[in-house]
C-alpha cells in the first residue's frame, strides 16, 4: 500500500481529551488573528480556511482573517510564517506539497525543515486526490484515459499545481502504474486553480487535484471526475470510483491539512489553538460545509499528535519520492 489509511491513523492519534476553549485566554488572543494560506484564492486550503474562519473567530473570541500569500507552491508563506512572533496571532494551514515535499525536491531553494521549524497545532482534515479531465474529453473512465494517452504517441500532457506538488506525485505514480510513459509532458502551474482551468480548456489532457478544489467544477460539469485516490469513495461524490476500483490496486494517496505556527509557541497558546480547532471542527454546519467541499474533517488532535503525524508523513513521503524518481525535481 502506498500510504497508511488516513482515517485509521487520524483516529488513532486523536486525543481522549483536550483543554477547554479559553485556556490562556488572558494572554491569547488579544488582537486580530491571521490565518495564512500559501496558495491563491479558490484553492483547497483557501476553501477550508474560509469555511472555518467564522467559527474559529467565535471560538477564539477575536476576528480570524484569512490572508493569501501565494508563491513557490506555498513555500514562501511557510518561510514567512516561520519568521513571525510565536505568540499565536499568526498561523498557517499547510499541506504535504508545501510543508513536506517541497524541502525534499527543492532543497536548494526551500530550506525550512518540516519537523523542526514549525509548531504543529492540530490536524485539520484530509481529502483524496481526484483524477479529472475536461467535460468533453473522450475518456469516460481511467481505462479510457490510459488508452487515450497511448493513442497520443507522446503528445499527451498533464497539469499540476507545481513541481514537486502532491498532484504531480499522484500523476507520476499513475503513469508508472499504467506502464510508464516518459513522453507524457508535465506542465506545472502556479496553484490548483490555474491547473484546473488548464484541464477544463483541454490545454492539458488530465490532472490530479485535491477533491476540495475540484468539487465545484465537477458539480458544475466543467470537469469530469474519473476516480478518487483514497481507499474509499468520497462521501461528497459516491458515484466516482476509487483508483483501486479502476484497476490500480493500493493507490492510496490522500492529502491532509495541518494548522501550524512559528517555532517556539508556548504550551498555553498551543492548547488554545487546539481547543479552538476542536470546537470549530465539531460545529455541525461548519463540518457539513467542509465535507461538501470534499474535505474529511479530522478528529480532535492535540499538538503532540499533530507533531507525531507530521513526523510519520515526512518519513512516508520521503520513501515515495525516492521511488518516484527525478521527474519530481523538474
Amino acid at each position: 500500500m502506498l500510504r497508511p489509511t488516513r482515517r485509521t491513523l487520524l483516529g488513532a492519534l486523536a486525543a481522549p481529551a483536550l483543554l477547554r476553549p479559553g485556556t490562556a485566554r488572558a494572554a491569547f488572543p488579544d488582537r486580530v488573528v491571521t490565518l495564512v494560506n500559501g496558495f491563491a484564492a479558490g484553492g483547497s486550503s483557501d476553501i477550508a480556511a474560509r469555511i472555518a474562519a467564522p467559527r474559529l473567530s467565535q471560538a477564539l473570541g477575536q476576528t480570524v482573517v484569512v490572508e493569501n500569500r501565494p508563491g513557490a507552491g506555498g513555500a514562501l508563506a511557510l518561510a514567512w510564517v516561520r519568521r513571525q512572533a510565536p505568540d499565536g496571532h499568526t498561523v498557517i494551514i499547510a499541506d504535504p506539497s508545501s510543508l513536506v515535499i517541497a524541502p525534499m525536491v527543492q532543497p536548494d531553494t526551500v530550506t525550512y525543515r518540516p519537523t523542526e521549524d514549525f509548531t504543529p497545532l492540530t490536524i485539520w482534515g484530509t481529502t483524496p486526490m481526484v483524477l479529472v479531465v475536461a467535460a468533453d474529453h473522450p475518456a469516460r473512465d481511467v481505462a479510457g484515459l490510459v488508452a487515450w494517452i497511448r493513442a497520443q504517441q507522446g503528445r499527451a500532457s498533464y497539469a499540476s499545481s507545481g513541481i514537486g506538488s502532491t498532484p504531480q506525485l499522484a500523476a507520476e505514480l499513475f503513469l508508472q502504474r499504467a506502464g510508464g510513459d516518459p513522453a507524457v509532458t508535465h506542465v506545472p502551474y502556479r496553484g490548483g486553480g490555474q491547473m484546473l482551468e488548464a484541464v477544463m480548456k483541454n490545454e492539458c489532457g488530465f490532472g490530479f487535484s485535491v477533491l476540495s478544489s475540484a468539487a465545484g467544477h465537477i458539480r458544475g460539469n466543467t470537469l469530469r471526475a474519473l476516480a478518487v485516490s483514497g481507499p474509499e469513495r468520497a462521501a461528497a461524490f459516491p458515484a466516482v470510483p476509487t483508483m483501486a476500483q479502476s484497476g490500480f490496486p493500493d493507490f492510496d494517496l490522500i492529502t491532509w491539512y495541518m494548522l501550524l505556527g512559528p517555532p517556539g509557541m508556548s504550551p498555553e497558546v498551543q492548547a488554545a489553538w487546539s481547543a479552538a480547532m476542536a470546537t470549530t471542527l465539531a460545529d455541525a454546519p461548519t463540518k457539513e460545509r467542509l465535507i461538501q467541499s470534499g474535505l474529511d474533517p479530522a478528529a480532535p488532535s492535540p499538538p503532540s499528535a499533530a507533531a507525531a503525524y507530521l513526523a510519520r508523513e515526512t518519513a512516508s513521503y520521503g520513501a515515495i519520492i525516492s521511488a518516484a524518481g527525478a521527474r519530481l525535481r523538474g
